[in-house]
């Protein structure tokens, strides 16, 4: 069965190299890490676990409904074929629907979830933890019950990711090889949620799920043929682990991309690019690949450029003096640049900094909050607000009121005393989404403020979103993330994997944990990564005041290198 997304699908016995379904989308570095060094991947993050075992238990889910609307007429298939099968006896003898084929070949490794015979072939289908269908028309689908239904759907139509048709790709390529392909070059995918509409809502037109029904996608459209973008991006990538396992000179170097955040060998990867410069750490997309064309490979060079030299850069002229800003300040050790010379973040006499930690769409269950500044007469320090009982559950309604009312608590006891109050969040969307979503989904329940307050708060100053301030009053030569800026300025997490992925991995063990005490370990280790995250942004937020007037602004580092200030580079406190 196909893994899922970022965990290995490649397989090399002796003498044997063959490359799994994400392989032809996957970046090309780590391709060639895989194949030069098998035995040394790293093990799977608490995040991905949690993704395998939920694609897993819905796996489950669709074979079980399968199996049931076929138990009469005997129509699923054992999959017990080897992995060089006859094709002759494939198709003497077809199976409506084969579950879990083994269906490795010279070069492919890893097998559809399912088959589904078409009249002169096998068709693959994968299942996903994802949604594959959005409010519209023009979807081709067909009940799981009933994979061979195919009907035209006028209210929803297909989402194209990109990995998802890639994979099936991989599949239809290897069914091609085994002699079993359908002459039509079709794929099929069976997600996990309800379908979307426009605004993002939940949409559930004829009652059907994504879970319920295949969602079709032609392979080899005229002129956006995924088979061909495959084949081309399979070829390369072979090659590139072919040199890789026989240790030849690398067809692959380290460049960062957006698949870096969860790559296994980014630690590795990472190092090598700060450690040359290199200019990906900077730029982003069709960027890298034109500074390098331009001869601009690293950081230093970008800093250096003449102004007239910039142009160079596939940018406007303010874009690409925003990218020398950047570039300059990299090399000075400078986190933040201002912007204007009274570049801050607002501050107030009574501070909270709060964050929600939520389990995908299930809902927030966990509110951090960390009180600090001025004496109001409440304990400073960090709360948690916090239900571990399993989501959707009227629990959170709940826990979401007690923290705001403690919020509201805190503001009104600043007031009393004449003191300003702010509470402060980084990225304010996923908590609004949540406050708002929780207060309106659980209205009138005991506790539950009403939505309109939560709606008052939320548009008032008192309201500040860091992330936000940051990036309106501040260059930043890395990541807005607030991992990476937090770290940029001395703070460090506790955990040695924190993430927000993990962290619905280890919520998972807290509520259905084998024992007690695994439970009880997971809860504690969620509470810590939020209290961190709490007291990161108020790091960030110290910092920032703190060391505002030695920050350059963009004007300094915009003239050039012989009127420019402050040479010396600057080292985060």
């Amino acid at each position: 069965m196909t893994p899922p997304d970022g965990t290995p699908g490649d397989e090399r016995g002796p003498g044997q190299l063959r490359l799994g379904p994400s392989a032809a989308g996957r970046c090309r570095r780590r391709i060639h890490l895989d194949a030069a060094h098998p035995d040394r991947r790293a093990p799977a993050s608490a995040a991905a676990r949690r993704a395998f075992d939920d694609l897993n238990e819905h796996r489950e889910r669709v074979f079980a409904a399968i199996r049931s609307a076929a138990v009469e007429s005997a129509a699923v298939g054992s999959a017990q074929y080897p992995p060089f099968a006859d094709a002759g006896a494939w198709r003497s003898n077809p199976e409506p629907v084969v579950l879990a084929p083994q269906m490795a070949t010279d070069r492919r490794s890893g097998g559809a979830d399912l088959l589904v015979w078409a009249g002169d072939g096998y068709l693959p289908v994968i299942i996903r933890a994802h949604r594959t269908r959005d409010a519209g028309a023009g979807a081709v689908s067909s009940p799981v019950r009933q994979p061979a239904a195919e009907r035209f759907d006028p209210g929803h139509r297909a989402r194209r990711s990109r990995t998802d048709r890639l994979a099936l790709a991989h599949h239809y390529r290897q069914l091609g090889e085994l002699g079993c392909a359908s002459a039509t070059a079709r794929g099929g995918v069976i997600g996990l949620g309800s379908p979307t509409d426009g605004a993002g809502r939940p949409d559930t037109v004829g009652g059907e799920d994504d879970g319920s029904v295949i969602t079709w996608h032609d392979l080899d459209t005229p002129g956006g043929s995924v088979l061909e973008e495959y084949d081309r991006r399979f070829t390369d990538r072979f090659a590139v682990a072919q040199a890789a396992a026989a240790g030849d000179d690398p067809l692959a170097w380290p460049s960062r991309i957006a698949e870096c955040r969860r790559c296994p060998w980014w630690p590795r990867c990472s190092a090598e690019l700060r450690a040359a410069a290199d200019i990906s750490l900077l730029l982003v997309g069709d960027e890298v690949a034109a500074a390098r064309a331009a001869g601009i490979g690293t950081i230093p060079a970008l800093a250096s450029l003449l102004r007239a030299e910039l142009a160079v850069l596939p940018m406007t002229a303010a874009q690409a003096g925003r990218a020398q800003v950047r570039a300059r300040a990299w090399l000075r050790g400078v986190p933040l640049v201002r912007i204007g010379p009274r570049a801050d973040i607002p501050r107030a006499d009574v501070e909270l900094d709060i964050d929600a930690e939520s389990y995908g769409e299930d809902g927030a269950y966990l509110w951090g909050a960390q009180l600090s500044g001025a004496d109001v007469g409440l304990p400073p320090g960090y709360r948690a607000f916090v239900t571990w009982e399993h989501l959707p559950s009227p629990a959170q309604g709940a826990v979401f009121g007690e923290f705001f009312g403690y919020l509201l608590q805190v503001r009104a006891a600043a007031a009393r005393r004449g003191r300003s109050f702010a509470a402060f969040c980084y990225a304010k969307t996923a908590e609004e989404r949540w406050m708002l979503g929780l207060a309106r989904r659980y209205a009138g329940h005991p506790g539950v403020p009403d939505a309109r307050s939560v709606f008052a708060f939320c548009g008032s100053p008192q309201w500040v979103d860091l992330m936000a301030e940051i990036k309106r009053q501040f260059v930043l030569p890395g990541s807005l993330r607030l991992k990476e800026l937090a770290g940029a300025v001395g703070f460090s997490w506790r955990d040695p994997e924190p993430s927000g992925e993990n962290s619905m991995a280890w919520y998972r063990a807290a509520v259905g944990g084998e024992s007690a005490e695994g439970a009880a370990q997971m809860a504690a280790r969620v509470l810590r990564y939020n209290e961190d995250d709490v007291l990161a942004t108020l790091a960030v937020r110290s910092w920032i005041s703190e060391h505002r007037a030695q920050l350059p602004t963009v004007a300094d580092l915009e003239a050039p290198p012989d009127r420019r200030s402050g040479a010396g580079p600057m080292t985060p406190a």
